[in-house]
């Protein structure tokens, strides 16, 4: 799979995302908070139960002998996708995915750079550092109305 074509599944990923904490934000109305969240999460476990029932090709239950820090990535969700819904209607969907993926991004630089769960270390170089601090200040400039509101 070339380099172009993951990006443009990120890109097309991340367009769907964009609606994921809207969706759950006006669940949230019918069924609560915590609620829309254990909704979300039922939903996608029932889709991807029947994806793997018919593609699966791996083990499920060798999740056993993984280390626990590998297992997080559930807790990680349930924390996303709860912020999100939180999120979105005080600060807008453009607030709630430039924060999100300032924060993404800073952590993915010292994941890179430290070698973190597992990942191959790289250096930190001026241009991705410059992209993240671009993102910082899309975070204070998207979130500029929401801050002076308050």
């Amino acid at each position: 799979m070339s380099s172009g074509l993951v990006v443009l599944m990120m890109v097309v990923s991340g367009a769907v995302m964009a609606f994921q904490g809207p969706i759950n934000a006006a669940l949230r109305i019918h069924v609560g908070v915590l609620e829309s969240s254990l909704v979300s999460f039922c939903v996608g476990t029932i889709v991807l139960l029947a994806i793997v029932g018919m593609w699966g090709k791996g083990n499920v239950l060798a999740f056993r002998q993984a280390p626990p820090w590998q297992l997080l990535g559930g807790l990680i969700g349930v924390i996303f996708v709860t912020t999100t819904l939180l999120a979105v209607p005080r600060i807008g969907v453009p607030g709630m995915i430039v924060a999100a993926l300032a924060g993404q991004m800073t952590a993915g630089l010292l994941i890179d750079r430290f070698g973190w769960v597992g990942i191959a270390a790289r250096p930190i170089d001026s241009t991705r550092l410059a992209g993240v601090v671009l993102l910082v200040v899309s975070v204070v400039l998207i979130n500029w109305t929401n801050w002076t509101k308050a």
